[in-house]
């Protein structure tokens, strides 16, 4: 599935990348990934299968913002000090490009 990228945010402390974009039809996506290359084209198998550390969504923006708030949003209230940070930054940046 094609999409245009809003915003890519790398993170080492979460082991993943993050993008948000849209689709042609208007849908928003959202790509999880710790060793995938992403440019264009979501790979199917990764809206087919998404697991913990791969994986992506397609929907309304809502729907998008509700999973990056319970996924990596969920970090900002657990573990240490360096991974709450790294959450935060990871989903104000993502929600932001939302916007």
């Amino acid at each position: 599935m094609k999409f245009i990228e809003l915003e890519r945010i790398a993170n080492e402390t979460l082991t993943c990348e993050y993008i948000v974009g849209k689709t042609e039809n208007g849908q928003y996506v959202y790509i999880w990934s710790e060793n995938e290359e992403i440019e264009k084209e979501i790979p199917q198998n990764l809206i087919d299968n998404p697991e913990g550390f791969r994986g992506a969504m397609v929907g309304a923006k809502a729907e998008i913002v509700e999973e990056i708030e319970n996924c990596v949003g969920s970090f900002r209230y657990h573990g240490d000090e360096l991974l709450q940070e790294a959450a935060t930054e990871v989903v104000e940046t993502l929600l932001a490009a939302l916007e």
